[in-house]
């Protein structure tokens, strides 16, 4: 597995088409439309809208990824993190979220907020061993999520 922020074009356009597989995803499991959460907009305008992103790769493909997103002065949001189902259990969901800790940190960000849903236990997992922990829903979502932060002082 290899790891890196993505800024060429080429693996700004993985990560853009891992994403866009992830809310595919997300969205036949869920039975439920993510346009709440602003996709259209955020796809029309992508990167622009993410402070970092990071591409994995398992055996020279593209195999995973996450964003680092603004959202208000001293928090970010941990995004859109999706690894492959083919190069799942490899430590790669791991390693996209300490690169995006670290890279808040780098940001200067003091906290580090995201959103998953209750059933995904495996990232539930992934969440709380790195240290994040519940906290109220911080913005308008209809659906049943789990909301968490991390303290990054």
């Amino acid at each position: 597995m290899d790891l890196k922020r993505a800024t060429t074009p080429d693996d700004i356009a993985h990560v853009k088409a891992l994403f866009l597989d992830y809310l595919r995803f997300i969205e036949a499991y869920l039975g439920q439309s993510l346009s709440f959460q602003g996709t259209d907009t955020e796809f029309a305008d992508f990167p622009q809208t993410y402070d970092a992103l990071w591409l994995a790769t398992f055996n020279g493909a593209p195999a995973g990824a996450v964003g680092l997103k603004p959202f208000e002065p001293g928090t970010a949001e941990l995004k859109r993190l999706w690894v492959t189902p083919e190069a799942r259990g490899h430590g790669i969901g791991d390693a996209l979220c300490v690169a995006c800790i670290t890279g808040a940190r780098a940001h200067g960000y003091q906290r580090l907020l995201l959103d998953t849903d209750r059933g995904l236990t495996h990232a539930n997992g992934v969440y709380e061993r790195l240290g994040f922990r519940d906290i109220d829903r911080y913005y308008d979502n209809p659906m049943d999520s789990r909301f968490m932060a991390l303290d990054l002082r």
